[in-house]
């Protein structure tokens, strides 16, 4: 089905929304993207529901890698971004997001979903109920290189699995386990979820080359529209998304963080739940 007018603020609305939560809280914003549009878009465009999941999530990440980029581009201007962080990231980082990518598009992942999002509310009330320190939040700039390493590789199966651009469990590791600024953090998080989005997005192309029921302007489970329309409104808002999150104090900009993590998380209890009770 070729794309219409109402097709096209479909997307447009997807990347505005991916844009500024980028850049406010230092996510790839895949939380909005993939049920956005899993339940709205491609039904929409008729996608087939034999491949639905897999191109929402493929075309989830392909987006993240405009909106990552110009989010840690100002993260990194404003001193938020310890790129030697980034580095060890990076290091094992990409190769989980490439392995966790390939497991994706073989398995269904409900019960994976289920302890992820079990994860991310006991993470989000670690942070909410955290104590406000004195000059609001301790920075440490640079966390030791083998704890790193290790954040970097879960952060890569739960980013090329889920789609995500592994904010949603590097900030809170980076805050609560490193001594990371939640300022600090965000610029770190956005600036890996660039890499890992590239590298994942690759994968989903791979993996999904060939199969059956794609729409006809997809690259592997990747939607080549979706992703121009989406890409390019995102990466103004998610300056404009930056902008705000700079001038947010940290204490609050943690709080805040946790309560969209602990949303995340019953979301993501809610589907596995009833998926138990509609079998």
């Amino acid at each position: 089905m070729a794309i219409g007018l109402y097709n096209l603020l479909q997307f447009i609305t997807v990347g505005i929304a991916a844009g500024f939560m980028g850049g406010f809280f230092g996510v790839g914003a895949a939380i909005i993207i993939v049920p956005l549009l899993i339940f709205w878009v491609f039904p929409a465009l008729q996608v087939s529901p034999e491949v639905i999941a897999h191109l929402s999530i493929g075309t989830s990440l392909a987006i993240i890698i405009p909106t990552s980029l110009s989010s840690s581009l100002a993260h990194s201007k404003a001193g938020n971004v310890t790129w030697r962080v980034v580095f060890y990231l990076v290091i094992t980082g990409l190769v989980a997001a490439y392995l966790g990518s390939g497991l994706a598009t073989k398995l269904s992942g409900p019960l994976l979903k289920a302890l992820f999002g079990i994860f991310l509310v006991i993470m989000a009330s670690q942070m909410y109920f955290q104590e406000k320190r004195n000059g609001e939040s301790s920075d440490v700039v640079s966390p030791a290189p083998i704890p790193t390493l290790v954040l970097g590789f879960l952060v890569g199966i739960f980013s090329g699995f889920l789609g995500v651009g592994g904010g949603v469990l590097a900030i809170p590791l980076l805050v609560r386990f490193m001594g990371v600024s939640i300022h600090r953090a965000v610029g770190i998080s956005i600036s890996f979820a660039f890499f890992a989005s590239l590298v994942g997005t690759w994968g989903y192309i791979v993996n999904g080359w060939g199969k059956s029921y794609l729409p006809s302007c997809s690259l592997g489970y990747v939607h080549i529209g979706g992703w121009i329309l989406a890409g390019l409104p995102s990466i103004i808002f998610a300056q404009w998304g930056t902008k705000l999150g700079r001038k947010t104090k940290p204490f609050y900009l943690q709080r805040a963080f946790a309560f969209f993590l602990a949303i995340v998380g019953f979301r993501m209890l809610w589907d596995y739940l009833r998926l138990i009770l509609l079998a």
